[in-house]
Order: C-alpha cells, then structure tokens, then sequence
C-alpha cells in the first residue's frame, strides 16, 4: 500500500509539472476531433460492423507509441531554439501551416461533392495536423513527427475498387492453390470455374456434397491490410537498412499467404472429417483469429532470425569528461560530444496559446459556416409503422404514378449482413411512361451497401472473368442543389440478357422508428428503369432525377444553407493556389538563402582566418562521410591536421560564426531514437 502511494505521489507530481503540456495536448485533440467528428463516428462505426476496418482500433496505439518513441527528440528540438538566431522570414512556418490547413479543408469540402466523401475526408485529416503541427511549432517539430502523423494515412479505407480488384484475385489465388493441396492430401475434391470466383467441391465422409467459394473476407485480403500497418510500424520503430526494412514486407507477405491457404485447407479438411457446419462454425471463427495472431508471430521471428533485426533494442551515448561541466551550467546539451540532458520541457509560451486558441476559433467558424456532412442525414425520423414489407409511406406518392411494395429479399440480407433488403415500384397509369423500381438496402454500416459497379464489374473481372453487364454511361449527379447536395451515381449498362438497365443511386444516413426502437442507420436507394432497347436509354436521365429529387425532398435532408458557398472550380482554384503558394514561397526562401550564402563563402576565400578555413575543411569533409558530426569528432580531426586539440570554447565559437555565414548548421539528429546535437555542412568546398 505505502508503495502504492508513493507511486502515486509520483504520478501526481509529474502531472503538476507537466499540466499546461497535458492540457495543450488535449486542446489540440480537441481541435482535431472537432473537424472531424463525424468521419470518426462512421469509421468507427464500420470498424465495428465489418471485419475490413478492424485495424482501425490499433491505430491510436501505434500513433501514441510512435509519439512517445519522438518525445526526446522533440523536447530537443526545443531546447535547440535558444541557440538559433531568428530567420528574417520567422513567420514563413506559420503561412505555410496555415496553406497546408487550407488545403486540407478544401480537399475536405471537395470530397463533400462527390461520391467518396469519408475516403477524401480522411486522406485531408494527415495534412490538417501537419498544417497546425507547423503552426503551433516550427518546421524541426514537423520533421521530427513526421512519421507519427503520416501514419493517419491508414485511417483512408481502400476503395472498393482497389479493395475488390486485389481480394478477388487473392482469392482465385488461394482457391486454386488449397484445391492443389487438398488434393496432393487425397481428399474428394473438384475445382469449379465455370462461373464466377473458383469454388472448390467437396463430399464429406458421409457422402453429402459441400461447397466452398472464396470471397473478399476470406480472401486474406483484411489480414494483409492490417499486417501492412503492422509492418509499417514495425519500420518505423526499428533501425536497420532500408533493404531488410522492405524485406519485412515480403517475408510477412508470403507468410500470410501461405498461412491464409493452410486456413482454407484445414476449413475444407475439417468439412470432409466432421460436416460443413461445424468446420464453418468452429475452425473458420477461429482461424481468422489465429491468422493474425501467429503471422504475427512468424514474422517477427523470422526477420530477427534471418535478417538479423533487433526489434527491442538500447542505447545511450557515452558520457565524455565535458558532460559534468554543462549539467552543471543547466545546458541542455553537452557541447563536446552532443549528448542531450532531457531537461523538463519549457512551458508553452504566450505565442503558443494564442494561435492555438486562434486555430480552435477559426476552424469552430470554418465548420460551423460550411456544412460538409460525410452523409447528408435526414432531419426527421422515418417511421416503419408496421412491418418492412408495409412500409410504403417511407417513400413520396408522385402524380400519374402508383407505389408498390414488391418483395423483400432475405437471402441476400443475410449473405451482405443488411438489416433490410427492400424493392418497391412505382406504377405509371399512363402506358408511355416506364416503371420505376425502387431497390433498398438499410444496414449498420455503409460498407455492408455495396456499390453496383463492385457487384457487377469489379469483382468479377478479379476473378479473372468478364464484367456481367456492358457501361454505357457512369457519372457523378448531384441530386440537392440548395445548401449542402446529396451525390448520386448514375449508371447505365446492359446485361448479358440485353436488357439495358439505368440506375440512380446514392447514400443517406437515416434515423429509423421501428415500433418501440429508434435507430440511426445507413441507406442506399436506388431508382432503376428496364428496357429491352438501349438507344433512347438517354430520356430517362431527367425522369429518374426528378424522382431521385422527389425521395430526397421527402426525407428533408439538410437544407440549411452555408454561410459560405463555393463551387466545385472555385474550391479546385483555392487547392491549385494554396499547393502553389508553398511551393513558391519555399523556392524563393531557398533562393534567398543560397544567394547569401554563396555571396558569404566568396568573401570568407579570400578574407577568413586559416583557422576558421581549417574548421569548415573539417566539417566538409566529415559531412560526405556521416551524418552525425559533433564537436568531438570536428577537435578529433583537426588534431590529426595540426597536431593538438582547439579548446572547446574557442572551437564552438568559430562553429558558431560559420554557422551565422550560412555555411554550416547545428541541428539535432536521431541516433535510435535519442537526440544528438550535430553539427551539418550546407557548402562543398
């Protein structure tokens, strides 16, 4: 107990040290999480309704620990301030934050616009942190944390067209390959390729036939996405050569594969041995689990193993007799050798807090004026009075047109784990009009509503066959055109029957009343028209629009319009300029800096000291040969020229004056992860 409470009196100390940096720290969460709110709500929420986000939860505890692997190297790049002079441009960093913050709202409200909002929404979310990352520090802290905010890129799903094309040829890979297996191990099976993805046919000891189809989930394509994010961290957490950092992919990618065909083997083995049930019930819930769990495991053995990588490692640089001299005088680094101190980290300035409390209201009136939900949501609840199959009301009665429910198809609610699979029509009472169907789909998450070109093209061209249906036309329509739109995605195609089909459909999210539950949930609508010709499929383009526009008014969808409004060339403009703007203003500061600097050295040839000459010689010619040059190893050198060692003091001095010609620059570099203060040649003599 009294250890307990000493532990705890420690914790509470630290806390009272450190409360200004904990409460910035959740201030600028805070400012992250307000933006993006909604996008995290959905991702979550597809994270826990399909296995594709699962690694979506891991990706907090990577990014933390990727952070707190940087802190000394942050904290150091702070105590390197004092030693710097102020650059006449001291508020580039903070323009170009704030251009890189632009962008990332522009690419945010152009995603709004299209068909693929959550993929544009969070591929801007890296961006915006490294735009208020170079606003509240400087442009050291971005390069050191770079890598901790990159990460966030894994928070991107994969588009469904990427995600179908490889699944599906993973799949036909691992189908074929286990069949081999299976039949090298003598088990009655037959390999079917007739139609669709490769289904391998078994008849279990009893006699029953039994058959298996590989799709997306069992593809092994969900476990290499997280085993990618795995081994990226892996990479980024370890020191080694770039060539055995790639070779962790390959090794972990073969391992994968060859466990995730193992899986499928021992699925179907235990289909033959004990019946389809039980092998689907107990063998494949578990296999997936173990998949992870020992490639994992397998991958980490065999790169320490084989490639030699140390994936737990220390180190700590060597004192030299200088390191007591400067803890003494409170430096934060020892001059000599370049080891850093890690002293408590200054408290946030004024200047900090005032951009930050900045940022936090400017990006709080920048949300609230533009309205870009990820999903337009409907204002009012629609009620299911009585059952699914009743429910015509959810829909507008339209003039000259009867609405019918058709039928309810619980099969392919099960297979796409949808909570209602609905079809309606709408009966014209004049012949010359078409029929118009209405086709449902409501589920938890959008991932379980699948895209129509993914049913009917992608993945089957991933199983190496031909697309069901011929595209005549495929475009993006925008269906609300007062404040914020709702995208739809128009497409026409004819099937193998040459019925030529059009087809308007787009996502809602929906608050749902059924009975005594009320439930928020995804919806995919879409209006269809079948003909036999596909010449005139062009004049049914306005009619399934005005419906499409009749069903969104009805379900009175966010009509409040923005405070500010841009369209789609004008938000493409702003992106154009903003991307411009960096790229100019960080050429001209480059110029700027190499004219002086070039001007300096013609100067210091013909009127500088041989000693200082000697000094820069020596960091020149250290600098083509590591990247890691202290004081120590510059005094090291200079002895080996003239003899004797220079006095400290008077070596940094000179290093100090080079440095203020702009020939050289004192930085601080990561050596496994720990702060060095070194020393950079920025000329070639």
């Amino acid at each position: 107990m009294e250890k307990l409470t000493r532990r705890l009196k420690e914790v509470l100390s630290r806390v009272k040290v450190y409360y200004l940096h904990i409460i910035a720290t959740l201030l600028i969460l805070l400012l992250i999480l307000f933006v993006y709110v909604s996008d995290l709500e959905i991702l979550v929420n597809e994270a826990l309704n399909m296995e594709a986000f699962s690694h979506v939860f891991l990706i907090p505890f990577f990014v933390g620990f990727l952070f707190y692997q940087k802190k000394d190297l942050f904290k150091a790049s702070f105590a390197l301030d004092k030693f710097q002079k102020q650059p006449k441009t001291k508020f580039m960093d903070e323009f170009i934050g704030l251009s890189l913050c632009l962008i990332a709202f522009l690419l945010y409200w152009y995603g709004s616009y299209t068909f693929y909002p959550l993929e544009y929404h969070l591929i801007s979310l890296p961006i915006f942190a490294l735009g208020i990352t170079l606003i509240l520090f400087d442009l050291r802290a971005v390069k050191t944390l770079i890598f901790p905010i990159l990460f966030l890129f894994f928070l991107v799903p994969l588009p469904n067209d990427v995600m179908y094309t490889l699944g599906g040829s993973l799949a036909s890979f691992n189908t074929q390959a286990s069949y081999a297996l299976l039949k090298l191990f003598g088990l009655p099976v037959t390999l079917s390729t007739s139609y669709g993805a490769p289904t391998i046919l078994l008849t279990t000891s009893v006699g029953q036939p039994a058959s298996f189809t590989i799709d997306l989930p069992c593809s092994g394509m969900y476990t290499l996405i997280a085993f990618a994010m795995f081994a990226t961290f892996l990479i980024l957490v370890v020191s080694a050569p770039v060539f055995k950092k790639v070779s962790i992919f390959v090794i972990g990618f073969f391992i994968f594969e060859v466990l995730n065909i193992t899986r499928i083997a021992t699925i179907i083995s235990a289909a033959f041995f004990f019946g389809e049930e039980i092998a689907m019930l107990i063998f494949h819930t578990a296999a997936g689990l173990l998949l992870i769990f020992i490639g994992i495991l397998l991958t980490l053995f065999v790169s320490e193993r084989f490639l030699r990588i140390r994936f737990s490692r220390t180190y700590e640089k060597a004192s030299c007799a200088k390191c007591r001299t400067a803890l003494d005088n409170s430096e934060s680094f020892c001059f000599n050798c370049g080891k850093f101190f890690s002293p408590l980290l200054r408290r946030p300035s004024q200047k900090f807090w005032a951009k930050l409390i900045i940022l936090l209201i400017g990006c709080s009136v920048i949300v609230l004026s533009i309205k870009a939900p990820v999903f337009a949501v409907a204002q009012e609840t629609i009620e299911v009075t009585s059952t699914w199959e009743n429910a015509t009301d959810i829909f507008p009665q339209i003039s000259e047109y009867t609405l019918k429910f058709l039928y309810r198809d619980t099969n392919y609610e099960q297979i796409a784990k949808q909570d209602a699979s609905l079809a309606y029509a709408y009966f014209p009472s004049n012949d010359s009009n078409p029929l118009i169907y209405v086709l449902v789909g409501v589920a938890n998450g959008i991932s379980n509503l699948h895209s129509w070109e993914v049913c009917l093209i992608t993945w089957q061209i991933a199983q190496g066959q031909y697309p069901l249906v011929s595209v005549l036309n495929s475009r993006d329509i925008q269906l609300f055109g007062e404040g914020f739109p709702i995208m739809a995605r128009y497409l026409v195609f004819e099937d193998q029957q040459n019925y030529t089909q059009s087809v308007l459909y787009w996502y809602e999210k929906v608050t749902f009343k059924t009975g005594i539950t009320v439930q928020q949930k995804y919806v995919r609508i879409s209006l269809m028209i079948l003909t036999r010709s596909s010449i005139n499929h062009q004049q049914y383009e306005s009619q399934l629009i005005d419906f499409g526009k009749a069903i969104v008014s009805y379900w009175e969808p966010i009509k409040n319009q923005s405070l500010i409004s841009l369209g789609v060339p004008a938000q493409q403009a702003l992106l154009v300029l903003s991307v411009a703007f960096i790229i100019i203003a960080k050429t001209t500061q480059y110029t700027s800096e190499w004219r002086k600097r070039t001007n300096n050295l013609k100067i210091f040839n013909n009127f500088a000291s041989s000693e200082d000459k000697l000094v820069l010689q020596v960091v020149v010619e250290l600098s083509e040969k590591s990247k890691t040059i202290t004081t120590r190893d510059i005094n090291v050198v200079i002895k080996g020229k003239i003899g004797k060692f220079v006095k400290l003091e008077g070596l940094v001095k000179r290093l100090d004056l080079l440095q203020g010609y702009g020939f050289i620059k004192r930085d601080v570099v990561s050596v496994n992860d720990k702060p060095v203060l070194a020393w950079k040649s920025l000329v070639n003599m």
